[in-house]
């Protein structure tokens, strides 16, 4: 199972770095576990307890694409102090939680059923994967629509570098033309598009009209 943050949402790449260094500064050293699962990987875990040896550690099959984990928006954390990687004596993990909500995490220990305090996840699509299998069907078809905004505007950055009408135009939201503002917002409040460490998002024209044509293609819904 995949460690690695790289493969996560960009957005929860962001958050995951944030998460660590505030941590830090409050003496909670955190180490990062599981991010993204395989259908099989996830389907291994739910046999645990049912069909095979152990204890039942999830509800969600992977066949089904029932884990946030697979749709690359969810990410495990440990302790990393040397006291036990789950050891919870000292509520190391609800403090580490509650850090996690203040940058808009969503975190597993706040559930009811099950409690899971090792765990965050992006809650724009909900607690559940529901929302994204209507939308998407699959996690690919998922990934493939982030990677490649992500993709349109670093080349559109790219080739328009040097040419003085495709400067950079649009850094806010109130700055975009009225024909491309609610493509712009659809894009922020689906966290497909953001902006840098200053919250500018770097836009120009070009960018704006490929933006609203694969918004009418249906591509964003």
């Amino acid at each position: 199972m995949a460690r690695d943050i790289n493969v996560l949402h960009p957005t929860l790449q962001k958050l995951i770095a944030q998460l660590k260094i505030k941590c830090k500064n409050q003496g909670l050293i955190i180490g990062i576990g599981e991010c993204y699962r395989t259908v099989a990987e996830q389907d291994a875990l739910y046999a645990k307890g049912r069909t095979t040896v152990g204890n039942i550690v999830t509800n969600a099959k992977g066949s089904s694409y029932s884990s946030m984990h697979q749709w690359r928006i969810a990410v495990d954390f440990y302790r990393n102090d040397g006291k036990g990687a789950y050891n919870n004596s000292d509520k190391f993990f609800n403090r580490v939680g509650k850090i996690g909500q203040s940058l808009g995490l969503e975190w597993g220990g706040s559930w009811t059923s099950p409690v899971d305090l090792p765990h965050f996840q992006l809650p724009d699509w909900g607690s559940t994967p529901s929302k994204l299998k209507k939308m998407y069907g699959t996690p690919d078809n998922f990934k493939a629509s982030w990677v490649a905004i992500s993709e349109i505007k670093e080349e559109i950055i790219k080739e328009n570098a040097e040419d003085e009408e495709e400067m950079i135009k649009y850094n806010y939201t109130q700055e975009v033309p009225e024909w491309a503002k609610p493509t712009i917002q659809k894009l922020l409040d689906k966290k497909y598009l953001t902006g840098d460490d200053k919250g500018k998002l770097g836009l120009n024209d070009t960018m704006l009209k490929v933006f609203v044509i694969n918004d009418r293609a249906g591509l964003y819904n």
